[in-house]
């Protein structure tokens, strides 16, 4: 799989093995392809005391990089309790490209709720939960699920301005729908990457990001290079 086939493959799948241990899924007759992702993150103050504004674009390929998979923009607005905790209010517009189809269109309100706990042997976790309420173009039925991601941020000795960064997260159906999804584990995301800090207000942040999806016939997972920009204004 080119650029793909590299031990970050391997480390992941351990990783991702202890993250779902216990589940009733296999790891075997699985579709395999590498992708590539690329995000933009913007956020900003608001004239109203502790509320930011936030905008996230997503434009996604697979298939090695040939083909335009899928967009998302994400704007929400926050509000923040303390420096480390906030809570949040977004709505995702998400347009898809499946191969041999015509394109389809999903939109999501969702709110969350992110925490950022104290160092720990300078190591900082923070934690982030979402729920989503999923509405598929052409379909009356809403699919709600739960996101749950843990990330972890450590800096690195050969730069101060340098991190290492890694988090996992669950995607977990709570109920049917008639569009196809299917209750219980939807998906699981492992990211392994390094962290850049131009300057208090922008970073860079680029990786491997280890995306398994559990279907109705046969699983798949990504292989993916993941690319983040981010700016605070």
């Amino acid at each position: 799989m080119s650029f793909f086939r590299f031990d970050y493959i391997f480390l992941s799948r351990v990783f991702f093995i202890f993250a779902v241990c216990g589940l009733p899924q296999a790891m075997a007759d699985t579709e395999e392809d590498g992708r590539y992702w690329f995000s933009i993150y913007t956020q900003g103050k608001l004239p109203a005391e502790n509320f930011y504004w936030s905008m996230d674009t997503h434009p996604r390929w697979r298939n090695e990089g040939q083909h335009f998979d899928q967009l998302i923009l994400r704007p929400s607005v926050f509000y923040k309790f303390n420096p480390k905790a906030s809570v949040w209010l977004g709505y995702d517009t998400i347009i898809s490209h499946p191969p041999g189809q015509s394109s389809q269109r999903e939109n999501r309100l969702w709110e969350q709720f992110q925490y950022q706990f104290d160092a720990v042997a300078n190591v900082t976790f923070t934690s982030r939960t979402r729920f989503e309420q999923r509405r598929r173009e052409d379909f009356q039925d809403v699919g709600h699920r739960l996101r749950q991601m843990v990330r972890a941020t450590m800096p690195l000795p050969v730069h101060p301005k340098l991190s290492l960064v890694m988090f996992d997260e669950l995607f977990i159906n709570l109920n049917q729908t008639e569009w196809g999804a299917h209750r219980g584990i939807d998906q699981n995301r492992l990211f392994i990457g390094a962290n850049w800090k131009f300057s208090d207000f922008s970073n860079l942040e680029t990786g491997y990001l280890h995306q398994y999806i559990n279907t109705r016939s046969v699983d798949r997972e990504n292989h993916v290079l993941m690319t983040t920009v981010r700016f605070n204004f």
